[in-house]
């Protein structure tokens, strides 16, 4: 499945940057651009993320606020969409101990926020993951891991701070993929409490070895 197929790609890139210990750049931040992404976003899914159909939607200078090109506008849609989902889990604040079950709380509500646009993620999915978009895919998905990990309010550093990252790209890239290729919610959550179940386990094995005395040589 092309889905799939580009999935790699996502996470490949991802956690190369991970195991560098440092996020891209976040893109630059405006009204104006926001304003720009939400009206091509509405129509995106017919159109494609071009310049073209950005001036049809927001006005006849707006591919000024992206000199960067397709490649640019994508990366700024991504990182709005992490801004409005860290928004949307603050607002709502949680009392959920279970650092695990915040972490599932934003990646679905990452997901409501991308409901309606559904058709434009295939197609900014599709187009990031071309060798010509620069690195693009691998630097959206290494903040958006990073973001729903903040949203989840981790505070780890140094090597955990990373293998969590690393972590999550296993457990989010199938509950996307699931929704992108157009499951329900129902069908989005199974398969994201299974990437999460498998993940406690694999912590759960970990922690009773870690917890074992290592045998001395005779």
């Amino acid at each position: 499945m092309k889905f799939r197929t580009n999935a790699v790609g996502l996470v490949a890139g991802a956690g190369y940057r991970m195991m560098q210990a440092a996020l891209p750049v976040q893109p630059e931040i405006s009204p104006e651009r926001d304003a720009a992404l939400w009206a091509l976003a509405s129509r995106a899914g017919e159109t494609g993320w071009t310049i073209p159909a950005l001036r049809d939607s927001a006005g006849p200078d707006a591919d000024l606020l992206f000199p960067g090109g397709r490649a640019e506008l994508i990366e700024a849609w991504a990182d709005l969409i992490d801004r409005e989902m860290l928004r949307r889990m603050e607002e709502a604040g949680s009392e959920e101990q279970r650092l695990s079950w915040r972490v599932r709380q934003a990646v679905l509500t990452r997901l409501a926020i991308l409901e309606s646009y559904r058709a434009a993620e295939r197609r900014a999915v599709a187009c990031v993951s071309s060798p010509c978009a620069g690195g693009a895919a691998g630097r959206i998905m290494t903040r958006t891991l990073n973001t729903i990990w903040v949203a989840a309010g981790d505070d780890a550093s140094g090597v955990t701070w990373i293998t969590k990252r690393i972590s999550l790209a296993g457990v989010y890239m199938p509950a996307f993929l699931s929704w992108l290729g157009g499951a329900d919610r129902d069908t989005v959550e199974r398969v994201l409490d299974s990437g999460l179940t498998r993940v406690r386990r694999i912590g759960d094995v970990k922690r009773i070895l870690s917890s074992r005395p290592v045998a001395r040589a005779a």
